[in-house]
């Protein structure tokens, strides 16, 4: 997988990938603290605004839906992991 930030361009083995702009808002948090736990409240600040911390089922949906359209088995991701309870960590 290829992020380019810049471009708000992703590619997934030399395809495009077509995501939705809160989809790559969401992967664009992860992308920058890459390694890191991401907090839910810290995304969900981040994408949705300060009035939306606590509505986790909208982040639950993206990143669902992230790897639907990014891991090679969706079931068992390895780019987009949880911590459960806390949030979710983008791989590198």
């Amino acid at each position: 997988v290829v992020i380019d930030l810049g471009l708000r361009r992703v590619t997934r083995r030399d395809e495009l990938v077509r995501l939705t702009p809160k989809e790559f808002d969401v992967l664009a948090v992860l992308v920058r603290g890459a390694g890191k736990v991401i907090g839910h409240g810290d995304l969900l600040t981040s994408v949705w605004g300060a009035a939306h911390t606590k509505d986790t089922q909208y982040l639950r949906v993206v990143v669902g839906q992230l790897r639907q359209k990014l891991e090679v088995e969706p079931a068992r991701p390895v780019l987009i992991e949880t911590e459960p309870g806390i949030g979710y960590r983008l791989r590198v």
